[in-house]
């Protein structure tokens, strides 16, 4: 059976997060020089945990729109959230915490999140 596609988009945000050097807080995306960005800018090189999901999307999909269609919905399953909206709150709120125990708790949520897929 193939992984659903959110399952690949959680592991791609994974990924990007758990290299500290590729992880931010505050912002969706930046560049390497830390300017602020979008997530599916070719510049983009660190992202929050969310920046990271659709960036993730967007890597699998080369549509900006799709991509965040499909964060959202990765948001959804990692978090147990009903919506998009309350989703991305949680995720913000935990990104957006002391810099060690955040990353931490982010990358813990995507495992958990993954291991129910």
């Amino acid at each position: 059976m193939a992984k659903p596609i959110f399952k690949h988009v959680i592991e791609g945000a994974r990924a990007y997060v758990a290299v500290r050097g590729s992880w931010t807080r505050y912002t969706l995306a930046a560049t390497i020089r830390g300017r602020e960005c979008e997530p599916t800018d070719p510049k983009a090189k660190r992202f929050c945990a969310y920046g990271a999901l659709v960036r993730a999307a967007f890597d699998l999909t080369n549509d900006p729109i799709e991509a965040r269609q499909l964060a959202g919905k990765a948001a959804m399953w990692v978090t147990g959230s009903p919506t998009p909206e309350e989703a991305f709150e949680e995720i913000y709120t935990i990104n957006d915490g002391q810099p060690d125990p955040s990353r931490k708790a982010i990358l813990r949520m995507f495992d958990e999140g993954l291991a129910r897929v």
